[in-house]
């Protein structure tokens, strides 16, 4: 909970102001809340630029017909612009696009509006306003040594010594895929919580995999980004290969999804995993396996995208990845891996466009699930109309998931371009 919390709420109708008010108080209860009739007092902006000081804006951008967003670009303007989250009934989804570029926080609907969700939006809203004015500060992307956990709530316990790494302890087995188990531990001459990427001993004796293990560290330590995983060291341990990676306490993408999400939160998360994306491809390297699975988030609540295992780096024409053309996650794989063919960056947009579609409508692209099932629908099925609330995304949908790359957007950047500010 956040303390003496200062919020405005402007709308034009007084029971939706004390509906509001009550959300809010339900979870801030010392919460300073003040109420501003747009119909009567017209805007707020000199208010809140008048010193007034307001950690939160709740607006009303469509009311009696009208256009409101302009009042949101002029908050943003302001020295100590406050974070603006929008209301509305009216307006179709074209709107949280021009909300987005205008600087709101996010943009939800009225009707069947919780003070659930609404709490949500306004902790994302709040850290993603510190996260910026740490970022003007000079401060790097903060994470912590280590964050108050409950253990029962984290992975499995583990069983005898697995994942046992001199200098490490082993507290929680989170995680296990073909090629090497993941644990939660403590690096032992500080504390530091981390992340264990331990190799199956099993493929030890298997020189494409090791390597192709090993690459994954050199490539992530190569990009030195704020919306890639930090790692911190790697080395073998008898027969056991790792990599000590950053702990990312805020969970994955798949979890939130789960929770859902409104469409302006998906727009500007899809815009931050296109600059993550961006980055990554100026080096020359294709992740080949997005996935919801592999977006995690900082405490801050900045997305990190994680497990390079199966990337490729362009430009040194290694075929150490030939066989992930098969280990790749077929729910999300573009056209072009399913038939073999070769993947460059636009590939990896496919993969974004299919997360896309869940994030807005909270339900999987393509409802088969065997894999010959789902390459048929990603190579030759339609592309599914979006529901009319959110028609409005459906020419960027589209062009994520055209069949062919050279109908998709040129770049990570050209999406970024189009979408955010």
């Amino acid at each position: 909970m956040i303390p003496a919390v200062h919020f405005l709420i402007v709308d034009e109708s007084s029971e939706f102001r004390r509906v509001l008010a009550g959300m809010l108080r339900a979870h801030w209860p010392q919460a300073q809340i003040d109420e501003w009739d747009s119909r009567r007092r017209g805007s707020p902006v000199p208010t809140v630029s008048s010193g007034q000081r307001y950690d939160l804006v709740l607006l009303d951008p469509h009311p009696a017909g009208e256009d409101r967003i302009q009042w949101v670009e002029e908050m943003r303007k302001l020295p100590q612009t406050p974070p603006v989250v929008l209301l509305a009934d009216q307006g179709d989804t074209h709107v949280a696009i021009r909300a987005m570029k205008a600087g709101a926080a996010d943009f939800l609907r009225k009707t069947g509006l919780t003070s659930e969700r609404l709490k949500r939006a306004i902790d994302d809203a709040l850290r993603e306003q510190e996260a910026r004015r740490q970022e003007r500060a000079g401060a790097s992307p903060d994470f912590a040594r280590t964050v108050p956990l409950d253990m029962r709530r984290i992975g499995a316990p583990v069983q005898g010594n697995a994942g046992e790494i001199p200098g490490y302890r082993t507290l929680r087995k989170i995680g296990e895929g073909g090629m090497a188990q993941v644990y939660l531990a403590e690096r032992i001459h500080d504390g530091m919580q981390m992340v264990l990427k331990v190799l199956n001993p099993a493929l030890r004796a298997n020189a494409l995999l090791l390597q192709r293990f090993v690459r994954e560290y050199k490539l992530i330590v190569a990009l030195e980004n704020e919306y890639v995983a930090r790692i911190f060291d790697q080395g073998f341990a008898g027969n056991q290969a790792y990599i000590a990676m950053e702990y990312l306490p805020g969970g994955t993408l798949a979890a939130r999804i789960h929770e859902g999400m409104t469409s302006l939160a998906a727009l500007r998360l899809m815009a931050q995993i296109a600059k993550a994306l961006a980055a990554i491809h100026a080096h020359g390297i294709v992740h080949r396996d997005l996935k919801p699975q592999n977006i995690m988030f900082r405490a801050n609540g900045r997305p990190v995208i994680v497990d390079f295992g199966l990337a490729k780096d362009l430009e040194a024409g290694s075929d150490l990845t030939r066989q992930g053309e098969f280990m790749t996650t077929p729910r999300y794989m573009s056209p072009e891996q399913c038939l073999g063919r070769e993947a460059d960056a636009r590939s990896d947009l496919y993969s974004l466009g299919v997360i896309f579609y869940e994030m807005l409508t909270g339900r999987r692209l393509w409802s088969d699930e065997n894999v010959a099932g789902l390459v048929q629908q990603h190579v030759h099925g339609e592309i599914p109309l979006l529901p009319e609330r959110l028609a409005g995304y459906q020419p960027i949908l589209d062009r994520l998931l055209a069949k062919q790359p050279d109908d998709r957007f040129r770049s990570a950047h050209d999406l970024f371009a189009t979408i955010a500010v």
